[in-house]
């Protein structure tokens, strides 16, 4: 294959990913009747059941030989358990109206793996950088002072997220086979969910066989699990096929479009607080995405190496 086929391969790849990521509100909001933990455990059931079968018969590769592997247990199960939490607190987001805080979170998410790879990776930050974050800082400080509450569910996002990123670069292994292994590493969190939903009549999934809308939230559920292996396994090829300034580029595609959703669409507030903070992330972010594209000189580049 050409190599610039390939970067396309990998843009296309990149760009279907973070719509996907970038409509989801809309499809969690359908399920907002749902408690969110059944949701989480069905997410986590079902993507493992996709990835297994894209690994099967797709890939004709299996995930196993990584669960044999000490290491790979050592890098991918707290990457699953990590992977786990930020679902966990996205899909909580997603049906307790908290959007625009999602949104806020994966805004941040640069920046916090920035930090990551100067704390993990002895990674040295450029002047742009260090502005960068600086002016996040400030700008999610502004809004705890202003808007009397601690963005705890973005931080905690950005976090999670960006810890899962340092740990699988760290590793090093096969994108959809790790996910394979991720998944097992959060499935007995999933089945314990599941009994303990059936056991105490609480579950949505299959609640009424005779009813039509039940088989409609089932199906919804069942659904979560594409929703959320496809996007992965697309952001794997977009990775490996197109450069990550592109990548870091695009990425902001899904947050901006589940900003707007959240708030003209599912008419979540968006105060003078938000706004200043929001403002303080997109300079910050156009800072980092400037200096990805800037020239790196000769020692900065041994340094990176």
């Amino acid at each position: 294959m050409e190599p610039e086929q390939k970067v396309r391969q990998g843009v296309l790849a990149g760009l279907l990913c973070y719509l996907i990521w970038g409509l989801c509100p809309l499809f969690w909001a359908l399920l907002s009747d749902v408690n969110s933990w059944e949701i989480i455990a069905q997410r986590i059931v079902w993507s493992l059941v996709i990835v297994a079968f894209v690994c099967k018969f797709f890939l004709h590769v299996s995930f196993l030989p990584l669960l044999r592997d000490s290491r790979a247990r050592r890098h991918l199960i707290p990457a699953g358990i990590l992977i786990m939490i930020n679902w966990s607190i996205y899909i909580i987001a997603m049906v307790t109206g908290h959007v625009v805080e999602a949104a806020l979170g994966y805004y941040v998410n640069p920046l916090v793996s920035i930090l990551l790879g100067v704390v993990v990776f002895k990674e040295r930050l450029t002047p742009l950088q260090i502005a960068a974050t600086v002016l996040s800082a400030a700008g999610v400080l502004y809004f705890t002072w202003q808007y009397g509450s601690f963005p705890l569910m973005a931080l905690g996002l950005a976090s999670t997220f960006g810890i899962y990123s340092a740990i699988k670069k760290h590793g090093g292994y096969p994108a959809v086979p790790s996910i394979g292994v991720e998944g097992v590493a959060a499935l007995p969190f999933a089945l314990v969910i599941i009994v303990v939903l059936f056991a105490t009549g609480n579950h949505a999934f299959l609640a009424d066989p005779s009813s039509l809308s039940s088989w409609g939230t089932t199906g919804l559920l069942i659904l979560g699990g594409p929703i959320t292996a496809i996007p992965l396994i697309l952001f794997a090829s977009a990775a490996n096929k197109a450069p990550l300034s592109i990548i870091g580029f695009i990425q902001y595609v899904s947050p901006t479009m589940s900003l707007l959703i959240g708030v003209f669409v599912l008419g979540e507030p968006f105060t003078s607080a938000h706004l200043i903070c929001f403002l303080c992330i997109w300079v910050g972010v156009a800072l980092v995405v400037v200096d990805a594209f800037l020239p790196k000189n000769k020692k900065g580049n041994e340094t990176a190496k």
